[in-house]
């Protein structure tokens, strides 16, 4: 009897020592200094749109959120990602290479800003629709200017005096008052003082001699020129590379940050770099 009430008591026991078997669902992989993989994911997707105008491949996805977990989110690893994207030239299907693909945003970027985006079919339209050899020649600059920018023909201020100095720019603009005010608002991101506006007046309408940021001028020509090599272009481009990335205009210490080895050196992969490499852009804040 003893022994049939010891098994019973063993039976009731059997249960509560039994081992339970638990499911993890929805495991995800750590944190990278507190930043989730998804964050990561977003990072890498909003640079391949920034830079190239696409999304990732899946492939590219993987890849480089891996690298950058794998090296801690440092803003080096970071800088090594913008660096690929803009100078890579191994071949990639259907963006030739991460550089062409690169200089091709730039340049409808440009265009976006000052020709309201128009294609090289509709500037091809002008070009057939004009007989003036001129007319036709600064259409075809236009559509040259992503491939000499890519070869280190132009800079990228000259490539942005391309896009004001053209026939289609003067149907978006009307006259010498909308072409002044424009691109001033284009380039310079503001609109021109009253003395500023009355000698690029009298330069392109008028072909009268007259002095803008420091320079004489007399013609249309001289006046884009003088535009673009002006230090206010250069901070105009770094205001456009902080409304691009960041949808705000950069501090007077961003800028002042960035502004003479971008206006000694034109490289303006590093201005977009500096942003990109930041918390902020990257949303890890």
């Amino acid at each position: 009897m003893k022994n049939i009430l010891l098994c019973f008591f063993l039976f009731l026991l059997l249960p509560a020592c039994k081992k339970e078997t638990v499911i993890t669902t929805d495991n995800e992989p750590p944190l990278v200094n507190n930043v989730s993989v998804v964050k990561i994911e977003n990072y890498v997707n909003r640079i391949f749109i920034d830079l190239l105008g696409r999304e990732p491949l899946d492939a590219e996805l993987a890849a480089e959120t891996e690298a950058l977990r794998s090296a801690n989110l440092t803003q080096t690893a970071r800088a090594a990602l913008v660096e690929k994207l803009q100078t890579g030239t191994d071949f990639i299907e259907g963006d030739t290479s991460y550089l062409h693909a690169y200089h091709q945003q730039l340049y409808n970027s440009a265009k976006g800003r000052c020709l309201e985006g128009a294609s090289n079919a509709d500037i091809q339209d002008y070009i057939g629709g004009s007989s003036d050899p001129e007319v036709i020649e600064k259409l075809e600059e236009v559509k040259r200017s992503k491939a000499d920018l890519q070869n280190g023909e132009i800079t990228l201020a000259q490539m942005f005096g391309r896009m004001i100095n053209n026939a289609v720019y003067d149907d978006i603009n009307m006259n010498t008052f909308n072409f002044v005010r424009a691109s001033f608002d284009n380039l310079l991101w503001r609109y021109p003082t009253d003395f500023e506006f009355a000698a690029g007046f009298a330069m392109v309408e008028d072909g009268e001699e007259r002095t803008l940021f420091g320079q004489s001028g007399n013609s249309r020509a001289d006046y884009t020129e003088i535009v673009i090599n002006s230090r206010e272009m250069y901070e105009g481009m770094i205001i456009w590379a902080y409304r691009q990335l960041l949808a705000r205009n950069p501090t007077t210490a961003e800028t002042v940050a960035l502004f003479e080895d971008f206006y000694a050196t034109d490289d303006f992969e590093k201005v977009q770099k500096t942003v990109m490499v930041t918390d902020e852009y990257a949303g890890f804040e």
